[in-house]
């Protein structure tokens, strides 16, 4: 009966403000991909955005598992000197 009434309960401020968050930064990713047709790495979209990349690699992984983006084959490294995916927007990544 708790868990019935906890999910009744409207959103608290915090979590409706990391909401808005989350898909603001989510339509920038995608936005600064889309201006990128060669592809960007999460990085280089962080830079570009001026946010860490601890905020942006979840909304990366977000996007290609709505198929919104792709990976374009190509590996840079990146700030820990490992390879990383470019990604791309898809034909159908919308906008």
């Amino acid at each position: 009966m708790t868990s019935a009434m906890t999910s009744a309960q409207p959103q608290a401020p915090s979590q409706a403000r990391t909401s808005v968050r989350t898909e603001r930064l989510r339509a920038l990713v995608l936005g600064v991909l889309a201006a990128t047709p060669c592809g960007l790495t999460a990085d280089e979209i962080a830079a570009k955005l001026d946010e860490s990349v601890l905020a942006v690699r979840p909304r990366v992984s977000e996007l290609f598992h709505a198929r919104l983006i792709e990976k374009t084959g190509e590996r840079r490294p990146n700030a820990s000197g490992l390879n990383a995916h470019v990604w791309k927007k898809t034909a159908a990544g919308g906008g």
